[in-house]
């Protein structure tokens, strides 16, 4: 992909993330800002229905379907249970205090049914993504920060999420490389 190509497709999530794209429901009161994060799967708490072109056009673009489901803000998410981790990153970094819920919390909450072997798929708007399986992220402590050192992460630094690891206080991740620290997350779903 050339840098062009890239710093349009960059452009066009940034205006995706910024406008709220998709009619939020009547039932979907708690939501007071624009949603930064989805989550979908097999949900029980779906804000929102299928994918569709007329309203959807980013997740068109970069060919996500669902037909269901959970949306977040950073009011949605800063009302679950917040964690503070202190690690490095990059690898061998300087140490950053993360803030955010972890992400068993996030997907607890969009009703999500997983078991051990269920594969949890993250994209970011670059369109990176990783497929790992949900007990290999929950072992893991994985969370879904939306702030680092006292600061909302801002498209373009690292937001609107960034999945993160306790590697720092945890010997079983002190050699996890940042494969798995995807930031700029849209979009989470669970199979």
């Amino acid at each position: 992909m050339t840098y062009t190509t890239r710093r349009k497709l960059f452009a066009f999530a940034i205006a995706a993330v910024c406008a709220v794209s998709t009619p939020i429901k009547a039932q979907d009161t708690t939501l007071r800002g624009p949603v930064i994060l989805t989550i979908s799967g097999d949900v029980d708490a779906a804000s929102r229905g299928a994918v569709t072109e007329d309203y959807d056009k980013f997740f068109v673009f970069n060919e996500v379907e669902f037909q269901s489901a959970a949306q977040f803000d950073f009011a949605a998410l800063k009302s679950l249970d917040t964690v503070t981790i202190t690690t490095d990153f990059p690898m061998g970094g300087e140490m950053h205090e993360f803030e955010g819920p972890t992400l068993a919390s996030v997907l607890d909450a969009a009703g999500i049914h997983a078991n051990d072997d269920s594969l949890v798929t993250m994209r970011a708007l670059d369109g990176y993504a990783i497929e790992v399986s949900y007990k290999e992220l929950i072992d893991a402590g994985a969370v879904v920060a939306y702030r680092r050192d006292g600061a909302f992460f801002a498209i373009g630094d690292f937001g609107p999420t960034k999945i993160v690891f306790p590697r720092s206080d945890r010997a079983d991740l002190a050699e996890m490389n940042d494969d798995w620290w995807i930031w700029s997350i849209y979009h989470i779903n669970v199979e």
